[in-house]
């Protein structure tokens, strides 16, 4: 028997037993769906959770706050220094080994306004290297630039939710936006931040406040010498953030005439560990999915087992018929085995493909979607033609061993 003549005698058999071949085919089917569904559903959250946490904007950064003193030695040695101010991150980047960037940032609440709508919100006055060190991007327009930050420019750039609030569905660049009784020109206008599964509350207010040059927002609102809320420092790369923090601590200390009055906060090796333990989580998640999915194939397999052995005892006439005329049992195995595995191989299309389908249709509701890898689609067709092979080997055993006499009596 040929190739062609396996298939066609396979097909055959599935076609004239259509019934009992739909009922096997159902718990492949439901099997590989489930792979296919967990794949995707699993592959959206990875996706989702690494933006979430990308968003955060803490990927090899160090920030660096205020420290009040502890006792009067360290109250009279404080009085030294004027707390963080912009030219740290000057002193800190002229001495730069480990450092890519530094963003000096002061927060203050003011009221923002335009025509009758206003709220009170964050106002985040930062330097033009902010979004370089916190990883933001724009929807649209741009952010501040040097130019502007020195000569005190009334620009601001609105977090995505303020935008939406003060002007609808409106484009707000080159909108004007009144902070406290100043206007300002809107050039730029921030992304969405987080999804559902990371979604902290710095990041809300980001997209609920705007940001302005550090230098009009001391100049015009805080006073030119209030201390900075915090220095953001990003790394050359992940390994040296301890370098990092020691180079900050000695670049600042000689900036505050020895005085620590600031604390470096390595942010991005306690994301490094949160990201390892949600690692793990996710990990685990596939395990038991993976499981669940496993055993519904292992049924769907069962279900085949228990098919091929009935298609076995229907057919003993024509096993017994085709030994007699010369076929071999390597040949009455191989065509049994093929009819287990073509079976298999069909039931695995078809639930891959309706998984594939679902996957598609509910991808609008997840953040990041629902990817379709083609290693997952191809792992729930490898396994369930797997499954149709190893449940097939023992019926046809079972076949290829039968005496042509024994199987035509058997039939009779």
């Amino acid at each position: 028997m040929n190739a062609g003549e396996i298939l066609r005698s396979a097909l055959s058999e599935i076609r004239h037993h259509a019934l009992r071949s739909a009922l096997t085919l159902l718990g492949i089917i439901l099997g590989t769906l489930s792979i296919t569904i967990m794949t995707c559903f699993l592959d959206g959250i990875v996706k989702a959770v690494w933006e979430g946490f990308s968003d955060l904007g803490y990927d090899g950064v160090v920030q660096v706050y205020d420290r009040e003193a502890r006792d009067p030695r360290e109250a009279a040695l404080f009085a030294r220094s004027k707390g963080l101010q912009p030219e740290d991150a000057e002193i800190i980047m002229s001495r730069r080994q480990e450092v890519v960037a530094v963003a000096a940032v002061l927060y203050q609440d003011l009221v923002a306004r335009r025509a009758d709508v206003e709220r009170t919100v964050r106002v985040i006055g930062a330097t033009p290297a902010y979004p370089i060190v916190r990883g933001r991007s724009l929807a649209s327009g741009r952010f501040f630039n040097d130019l502007e930050e020195r000569t005190f420019a009334r620009v601001c750039v609105l977090g995505r939710r303020l935008a939406a609030r003060l002007f609808g569905s409106e484009d707000a660049v080159g909108k004007v936006v009144t902070l406290g009784s100043r206007a300002f020109r809107v050039i730029g206008v921030g992304t969405q931040l987080g999804n559902k599964f990371v979604n902290d509350g710095e990041m809300i207010e980001e997209m609920e406040g705007l940001y302005v040059p550090l230098a009009t927002l001391r100049k015009l609102y805080t006073g030119e010498e209030a201390p900075l809320t915090f220095l953001a420092v990003k790394a050359r790369n992940e390994e040296s953030l301890g370098t990092l923090k020691a180079e900050v601590t000695a670049s600042l200390k000689v900036a505050h005439h020895g005085a620590e009055d600031f604390k470096v906060a390595n942010i991005a090796e306690e994301m490094l560990r949160q990201r390892k333990q949600v690692r793990q989580i996710l990990t685990n998640w596939k395990i038991v999915l993976g499981a669940i999915a496993g055993i519904s194939l292992m049924v769907g397999g069962i279900g085949l087992l228990s098919v091929m052995l009935i298609s076995i005892g229907e057919r003993y006439y024509e096993i017994g018929l085709r030994k007699a005329i010369g076929a071999t049992d390597p040949q009455i195995f191989v065509q049994f085995l093929a009819e287990s595995a073509i079976l298999a191989l069909l039931g695995g299309l078809l639930g891959t493909g309706g998984g594939v389908a679902i996957s598609k249709a509910l991808s609008g509701f997840f953040t990041a979607g629902l990817p379709i890898h083609p290693g997952g689609v191809l792992l729930s067709i490898g396994i369930a033609l797997a499954l149709g092979i190893g449940y097939g080997v023992y019926p046809a055993l079972i076949a290829s061993r039968m005496e042509p006499v024994e199987a035509l009596r058997s039939s009779a």
